[in-house]
């Protein structure tokens, strides 16, 4: 969903600042690894992403610190490194930053339709985890249905909505990438994955990808079952395509600020504090839109 999400931002960013706007349309990959960035490590498993979404196990440790600890933090610090003109080019940075702060927005957006989703469609025996990942997995093949008329699941189209890094195939980040997410997160969270880590997320996310890509795909239970359950998506009370737009257009706001704070190089706690009151910190079930609003 935060993928596709992106590419909605950068076909409709007429809100955004003009240096996001040129980020997104020269770099959308970067986009991309920003907005996927805290659901990587859900594909550094023994079989390399293709038991990503079809696993109990409990939510990887820095997808946890990404989502719930210090997710602004994370992203202000990256914010000053690419400011500085620091690891990445400056268009690269950019499209980064706007990826993975609409990723934020989006996540806030959505988690009102997502508690009340989980509080009624979980299954005997389902992990809270499991039930999140099973809803969320539904409404991005609905969602993409709503956008393409299919969810492109069995097709090599699938993968060009995964590619994350500019050239295809099974490679790993690139140094600069990886020290603005490594030197941002320990700032944040006094801790840091290695490349090695980052590098086998980014592999698992290729397989991953090749293996919704194939025919046998259709045929497989990525699809079939959920596809039926529609009001994960749409209906009474549930509306995820216009809680995705809710989220971008709090984007947009996120990032016109942000964009100040990079034009003037300022990143001082009083600065990042007007930031921050556009975006407290904190975990999507703790800081929902209705209570910003």
């Amino acid at each position: 969903m935060h993928l596709t999400a992106i590419e909605r931002l950068a076909a409709h960013g007429t809100n955004l600042p003009p240096e996001f706007v040129k980020a997104l349309g020269e770099d959308l990959e970067y986009a991309r690894f920003g907005a996927a960035l805290p659901e990587l490590p859900w594909f550094g498993g023994i079989a390399l992403g293709l038991d990503a979404f079809l696993t109990s196990k409990a939510q990887p440790h820095f997808a946890a610190m990404l989502v719930a600890r210090a997710p602004v933090a994370f992203g202000l610090k990256a914010a000053e490194l690419v400011s500085n003109g620091a690891l990445v080019g400056t268009e690269a940075g950019l499209a980064f930053l706007a990826g993975y702060f609409a990723q934020v927005c989006v996540r806030r957006a959505l988690e009102p339709v997502t508690q009340s989703l989980l509080a009624t469609h979980a299954r005997a025996g389902e992990s809270p985890q499991s039930t999140r990942n099973r809803i969320e997995w539904a409404q991005s093949l609905l969602l993409m249905q709503d956008l393409h008329g299919s969810p492109l699941v069995g097709t090599p189209a699938i993968r060009t909505k995964l590619q994350i890094r500019k050239a295809s195939g099974p490679k790993g980040i690139g140094r600069g990438l990886y020290e603005l997410m490594r030197v941002s997160s320990h700032d944040a969270f006094g801790e840091a994955p290695s490349k090695l880590e980052v590098d086998g997320w980014m592999r698992g996310l290729y397989l991953f990808g090749l293996a919704l890509g194939s025919p046998l795909a259709r045929l497989s239970a990525l699809t079939g079952p959920h596809l039926a359950m529609k009001e994960l998506y749409r209906g009474p009370g549930v509306d995820v395509f216009a809680a995705i737009d809710q989220g971008l257009a709090q984007a947009g706001t996120v990032l016109t600020a942000l964009g100040s704070l990079i034009r003037r190089n300022s990143f001082s706690v009083r600065s990042k504090q007007k930031l921050l009151a556009l975006l407290p910190e904190g975990a999507p079930a703790d800081v929902l839109p209705t209570r910003a609003a």
